[in-house]
């Protein structure tokens, strides 16, 4: 991954979560909304290499906290967590690039997300300073979530062909 690439995806994140947090949250009920980020982590899991998809899914974790207003350190904990274990399933899997395998690998992702939100809280002793949503908003915004998936991860695709592309870029 090319510093290039790494800023780029680094600025990609960054927009996700704008995007999510202004542009989603005024159009959509909250049990509707995508959640655009959890994408840009299985992304990162099934790219090499695994430092920069690490910084980048801290990154992502600290953006989310900071637009959502979630406590400190719970989605960062998540983000990693899901990236790591995406990492993990790479190493005995083989992980296809069909957008029905990586639909599947977000709403993987995305229940894992569920269960962590909803088991973290009232092991941390921090559920009374959160609003946990609600069981029956979990299949509409995994529903949601996946239709994202396809341009998401194309546009993703295409950062790819572009890193791929940039030697030639350079020569004369």
């Amino acid at each position: 991954m090319t510093m290039l690439r790494f800023f780029i995806l680094l600025l990609s994140a960054y927009l996700l979560a704008l995007f999510q947090s202004a542009v989603t949250g005024e159009l959509l009920p909250d049990y509707l909304k995508p959640d655009l980020m959890v994408i840009m982590i299985a992304y990162l899991g099934i790219s090499p290499p695994l430092i920069k998809g690490a910084v980048l899914a801290f990154f992502c974790g600290l953006l989310y906290e900071t637009f959502s207003g979630s406590p400190f350190g719970l989605f960062l904990f998540i983000y990693l967590s899901i990236f790591f274990l995406i990492r993990l399933l790479a190493k005995f899997l083989i992980l296809g690039e069909t957008i029905t395998f990586r639909m599947i690998l977000v709403t993987l992702a995305m229940t894992f997300q569920a269960f962590l939100v909803t088991s973290l809280p009232p092991l941390l002793g921090i559920l009374e300073k959160l609003s946990l949503p609600k069981l029956s908003w979990i299949l509409p915004q995994v529903v949601f979530t996946c239709a994202a998936c396809w341009p998401l991860f194309y546009l993703f695709k295409k950062l790819e062909t572009f890193r791929q592309a940039e030697p030639h870029l350079l020569e004369p």
